[in-house]
């Protein structure tokens, strides 16, 4: 979204098939929200999630199999980029289907991959799953390297996949979760903790959830729980020190907290980075890039991994130790003035996006 955005923000008509109908106000990177004439047009198309009668979304597992894997998803792709005839088709990696339909239906094709190249040469450009998706007329390395470009939406220097001969003809565009802005609030008296897990249930998220609550209940901070609407149980657990929220904005409690507790996913362990805040990873998903992700923190010294299954014995023991430590803040600190001074990655992105459509 940050991507098309910045396309719309240059008068480039953009629309985005399959995000949920009624995603509310748009918002960019740094949290502003766009003008509802500025954002993209939505369509709404068979691969969409879907939700229930309650508004809440339906199990998107199906969803994805099908958005892999399915030959008249692949159709169904080809006949809508036909009829509306873009100039250039900007695909998720993960949509295989998708980009297969995209690849036959005439106009340019840009692949979006939005986490560390590490995790890809580990996950779809080699074992089991490459294996089994390649085996079905699926394969990621064919259908990538058809594509007219391939942008990858992270931060080259934190990536261990930097020079990698594979990715030797990808472009890195950067994060595009960068220049936050910065806090002209005066300094918190008590340290502020940020927990924020995946807007995705996913096995174990109650657990963490609960365990970390109760590890900041006896520390010397303040915290800010977001939960994504995700049901914490019951009875709901509850400190004197610690906030719970459906969902606020990162941009709205990131600036001048002293450290984030997260899944490891890419978009919001590369939020607190740009803002300077160590991040301790539980990751929950061990089929995603968060295991990855976190030893990348942790081999970084930007904070420190953790299993999601830690007790708050142990969970306290981190944060207190990630707290205290200002070596750890003083690097996050200087990977956010390095973010901040490079370009943002949905400009870098956008300037591809539109050379590709030119080409």
């Amino acid at each position: 979204m940050a991507i098309a955005l910045e396309l719309r923000r240059r008068g480039v008509h953009v629309d985005v098939a399959g995000i949920l109908v009624g995603m509310g106000p748009a918002r960019a990177s740094g949290g502003d929200t766009i003008d509802e004439a500025a954002t993209p047009t939505e369509i709404d198309v068979s691969w969409s999630q879907r939700r229930d009668e309650a508004g809440a979304p339906q199990p998107l597992g199906p969803t994805l199999i099908r958005i892999f894997l399915s030959r008249s998803l692949a159709t169904e792709a080809e006949t809508l980029i036909r009829d509306r005839r873009p100039d250039v088709v900007v695909v998720d990696c993960m949509a295989l289907a998708l980009i297969k339909g995209a690849s036959r239906s005439g106009p340019p094709v840009v692949v979006l991959l939005h986490t560390f190249a590490e995790y890809w040469r580990r996950t779809f450009l080699g074992g089991p799953l490459a294996a089994m998706v390649g085996a079905l007329g699926f394969s990621p390395r064919a259908l990538w390297s058809a594509a007219t470009l391939r942008l990858l939406v992270t931060d080259p220097v934190l990536d261990p996949a930097r020079q990698a001969r594979e990715f030797a003809d990808y472009v890195w565009t950067g994060t595009t979760e960068v220049r936050a802005a910065e806090s002209t609030s005066s300094p918190a008296t008590t340290q502020r903790v940020v927990v924020s897990f995946s807007t995705t249930a996913l096995p174990g998220m109650r657990r963490a959830y609960r365990n970390v609550i109760e590890a900041l209940r006896d520390l010397p901070v303040e915290a800010v729980v977001t939960t994504g609407g995700f049901d914490l149980g019951h009875p709901a657990p509850t400190a004197p020190n610690v906030q719970i929220h459906g969902y606020v904005p990162h941009a709205e409690v990131l600036p001048g907290a002293a450290l984030v507790i997260c899944h490891g996913g890419h978009s919001t362990t590369m939020k607190a980075l740009s803002h300077g805040i160590p991040v301790l990873v539980m990751p929950l998903n061990p089929t995603a890039d968060q295991g990855l992700i976190g030893d990348v923190v942790e081999r970084s010294g930007l904070g420190r991994r953790i299993s999601a299954r830690s007790d708050p014995a142990t969970i306290r023991r981190e944060v207190a130790e990630l707290l205290q430590n200002p070596a750890v803040r003083e690097r996050a600190q200087a990977t956010a003035t390095r973010l901040r001074s490079a370009r943002p990655g949905a400009e870098v992105a956008a300037d591809q996006i539109c050379e590709a459509a030119r080409s």
